[in-house]
């Protein structure tokens, strides 16, 4: 690969003034349990985009159980048939992309288990809920604590990409066929306690996996050009000193060989092309070496790439502690491997380029890359169960690419006359369906794939924005802070950020928990009536002893007013209105929201009244009845820009981001 030698010197210095750190050697303080080692090697078939992989399996039991079998996810089995669960509960789609001809080979795929050894003796095994699941059964009980080492061979064959790992062929000659591997080689499941987590591959949700170390090395034709999780290791030539990205395949000068290293993650991945159809290029930003990987045409879209990538870097290292490897990784996919983009592993993120971008709106490649980028701390550093608690990492990271975006961007479109602020997507998506499920419903439980949506993505976007409303900026900046360095290379699960948040902020969060995060109620409030009364007098008076009639007419004050707030949703919560008279007078009145609804009555007329005027409530669902005045609206564009972009986000919901 073209790299500038000069500049990875550099880093390497770097790294011996940070701690002795090399590309075999990142940490001299491991930053995680390392539960796993992985040692993986692997041939690839590219004419087949199939490969035969060996890997060595290390894994130490962290339960309080002794264990007699040992679960292994087989993911491409998820493509096997159209009768894994992946496939029935996906119909073959997911996000905008579909499987490709299902009466072609080429459009599935599989990871065969061939053998798995335990000091060379072949194990059984059997099944789990589909054939994305292998439990081996162990010769012996390995107790807490205790370490066993499994020698596994299998067999992969990719599908055309659709669902982030596949292949795609490339749109023309010179735009060479892509492969993204991911979820490609056998992986142990996760045991806490005395319960393992190692669930089917499901149509909606991602992975959860333990932190290890990897080693792995990919033979593959030569002139390929590999992208992966970790650092490459250089190969230097024993007899003119060349280095090279690449080692020579002692058995065929026809192929090479990509080696890499990884440490403190939970995953591996690698994306790889023909070097000749695709560019690389390396910066570095805060100690990190950026490497992005793109389709020569797709240059122009270079330095808007980079710097959302640097925007993710700085906010996260401000906001939570600084990224802590040396490398990260972008791979842009071709355009006609959608299927592969928007998708996170550690230390590599796929965040592709639009084809066409007139309006310069910022949601490729911005809002992907700062999406994705942000999954580096949830998912990646923060390793909570993506299956059972979707919201943990795509919430919360919604949430940081939201609050990252109005720091680099201020909104979603580079345009002074329109404004469409960066959490319009999550805002109409969770209004359009803002009942559907708790946020505590695992993913694969939801009623179909706009319903994961809401709960994984955009309710809790909403909801930590309530919180933050809640709390005050600064409480919120401490919790999170608190929350990301407690639970770093950890798997925390939402009672570990409730534990977290009310010890910071010395509150008892018990009622917002079950309001927004355990239940399904709506915050809706509304004002429903603004009316009033003329005041008059005359009519029919007694005077000195006998009635006297006086025709009616206006008195002091002229008109008295009326408001009538209903509540229409289950949450119940203090809401504030703020009312301005005819007679210049402001009011604050607030309600205890307890009843279905309530009037106010005042000594003169209402001109404009305001619910929530501070603001305390983002989640309020209906703001276009939260206020009130006796003028005609003149709404100019930036109101009804956010109105038809609300909506028409809420009808992208499929498009997603990983």
């Amino acid at each position: 690969m073209p790299v500038s030698r000069l500049r990875l010197v550099s880093i390497a210095l770097m790294g011996l003034v940070l701690g002795a750190r090399t590309p075999e050697h990142w940490f001299d303080k491991p930053l995680s349990p390392r539960i796993v080692s992985y040692k993986i090697q692997a041939k690839l078939d590219w004419e087949q985009k199939a490969l035969s992989g060996t890997e060595t399996l290390t894994w130490r039991n962290p339960g309080t159980k002794v264990v007699a079998e040992v679960p292994l996810h087989l993911y491409l089995n998820a493509f096997k048939g159209p009768s894994s669960i992946f496939m029935k509960e996906s119909g073959g789609h997911l996000r905008t992309d579909g499987q490709g001809p299902s009466d072609e080979p080429g459009s599935w795929g599989y990871c065969q288990l061939v053998s798995v050894k335990m000091d060379g003796r072949s194990l059984e095994g059997h099944t789990g809920e589909d054939e994305t699941v292998w439990w081996v059964k162990l010769p012996r009980p390995v107790a807490p604590g205790e370490t066993v080492k499994l020698d596994i061979t299998w067999n992969d064959r990719f599908p055309r990409v659709f669902a982030r790992s596949g292949w795609g062929q490339g749109a023309s000659p010179a735009h060479s066929a892509f492969l993204m591997a991911a979820q490609w080689f056998p992986k142990v499941g996760v045991l806490m306690g005395d319960t393992w987590h190692c669930d089917a591959y499901h149509g909606n949700t991602e992975f959860f996996s333990d932190y290890g170390v990897y080693d792995v090395e990919i033979n593959a034709p030569i002139g390929m050009r590999i992208a992966s999780v970790g650092q490459g290791l250089d190969y230097k030539d024993p007899k003119s000193g060349a280095v090279s990205d690449v080692w020579p395949d002692p058995s065929d000068d026809k192929r090479e060989i990509y080696k890499a290293h990884a440490e403190d993650v939970h995953d591996f991945s690698f994306a790889a092309k023909f070097a000749l159809a695709w560019a690389v290029d390396v910066s570095t930003y805060r100690n990190v070496e950026v490497r992005i990987y793109y389709e020569p045409d797709a240059v122009n879209m270079l330095p808007r790439l980079r710097r959302a990538v640097e925007a993710g870097l700085r906010w996260g290292g401000e906001w939570y502690f600084p990224y802590p490897y040396p490398v990260l990784t972008v791979v842009a996919p071709p355009r006609d491997c959608s299927g592969a983009d928007r998708m996170e592993y550690p230390t590599l993120i796929t965040a592709g380029t639009p084809n066409f971008d007139p309006i310069g709106e910022r949601i490729e490649p911005e809002v992907t890359a700062v999406h994705e980028f942000g999954h580096q701390y949830f998912y990646g550093m923060l390793g909570s169960n993506e299956v059972d608690e979707a919201w943990l990492d795509e919430g919360m990271n919604s949430w940081f690419t939201s609050k990252a975006m109005d720091q680099a961007y201020h909104a979603l479109l580079d345009s002074r006359r329109l404004y469409v602020p960066t959490d319009a997507r999550e805002w109409g998506g969770y209004w359009q369906n803002p009942s559907s499920d708790p946020l505590s419903q695992k993913g694969y439980q939801t009623e179909d794939s706009n319903g994961y949506f809401v709960i994984a993505y955009a309710k809790p976007t909403m909801v930590l924005e309530q919180l933050e409303a809640m709390l005050g900026k600064p409480v919120m900046d401490e919790v999170m802070r608190a929350y990301t360095k407690e639970m770093a290379f950890k798997h925390p699960t939402r009672n570990d950020f409730k534990r977290i948040a009310e010890r910071v902020s010395g509150r008892d969060l018990t009622k917002f928990w079950q309001d927004f995060v355990e239940g399904t109620g709506v915050l809706d409030y509304r004002i429903a009536k603004v009316g009033g009364d003329d005041v008059t007098e005359g009519g029919w008076m007694e005077k000195d002893g006998k009635m006297v009639f006086a025709a009616p007419q206006p008195a002091s004050p002229g008109r008295t007013g009326a408001i009538t707030l209903e509540r229409k949703g289950g949450i119940i919560e203090p809401i504030t209105l703020w009312v301005r008279l005819d007679n210049g007078e402001e009011r604050r009145v607030t309600w205890d929201g307890q009843e279905r609804w309530i009037t106010y009555r005042f000594d003169s007329g209402v001109k404009a009244a305001v619910l929530d005027p501070d603001g305390n409530y983002p989640m309020l669902r209906d703001r276009l009845h939260a206020s009130y005045t006796d003028q005609p609206v003149r709404r100019g564009i930036q109101y009804w820009s956010q109105l038809v972009w609300a909506s028409f986000t809420g009808l992208l919901q499929a498009a997603g981001l990983g």
